[in-house]
């Protein structure tokens, strides 16, 4: 009624059926959209979730866990995508999309180097990369280009030897990396680890 900037709203379906408490916190939700209002919600009800933007989980007096939604449905599309991911529950592609960190290269930066060890696995959300390997004889020969939805850099993590190339810029791009660590645990709940090494390098040819 008095069109506030921000509404506070302790438990708001908690003594209503399933029915009613949709149309409270759709009716919220309008009122977020429609007035630019932002609306705090406190809930034991999982099943009003849907319509949140951010959902912060407590517990025992401390935040757990925090997801940007829109965000994190971005980054599971994207994971669900890669043949390494192909076995995790979209459960498991949540947990592993609060690992993934966004970065941003400007046009000419590496990415990755040759003969670095490997640290991280990367999914490409906007812009081009080149794949380049430095042969023997001092020459460069570049191996491809990558776009939107493409992904590098499991190799070395998989078989814990060196980057067999160097992946450069072509443009600005804007990409979600996974750190070793939290790649190889992803791996450890999707699937037998040599099935799922014998699975990417198939797909690699």
């Amino acid at each position: 009624v008095n069109k506030p900037k921000v509404i506070l709203a302790d438990e708001p379906t908690a003594a209503l059926d399933k029915a009613s408490g949709r149309e409270v916190v759709t009716m919220l939700k309008e009122l977020c959209q429609n007035d630019g209002c932002t609306c705090l919600l406190v809930t034991h009800d999982s099943r009003i979730l849907d319509v949140a933007d951010r959902i912060v989980n407590m517990i025992d007096g401390r935040i757990a866990s925090e997801i940007l939604v829109e965000e994190t449905i971005k980054i599971v599309e994207f994971l669900v995508k890669c043949p390494v991911f192909a076995k995790n529950t979209p459960t498991q592609l949540t947990e592993i999309s609060q690992k993934v960190v966004k970065e941003h290269y400007t046009p000419g930066a590496s990415i990755i180097r040759q003969g670095e060890e490997g640290d991280k696995f990367l999914i490409i959300v906007e812009g081009l990369v080149e794949v380049r390997r430095e042969e023997p004889g001092g020459g460069v020969n570049v191996l491809a280009t990558l776009s939107t939805g493409d992904f590098f850099g499991e190799a070395a993590l998989l078989t814990g030897h060196v980057r067999n190339a160097t992946v450069i810029a072509k443009e600005d791009a804007v990409l979600y990396s996974l750190k070793k660590g939290d790649f190889l645990a992803a791996l450890n709940v999707s699937g037998d680890f040599n099935t799922q090494l014998r699975s990417v390098f198939f797909k690699r040819q």
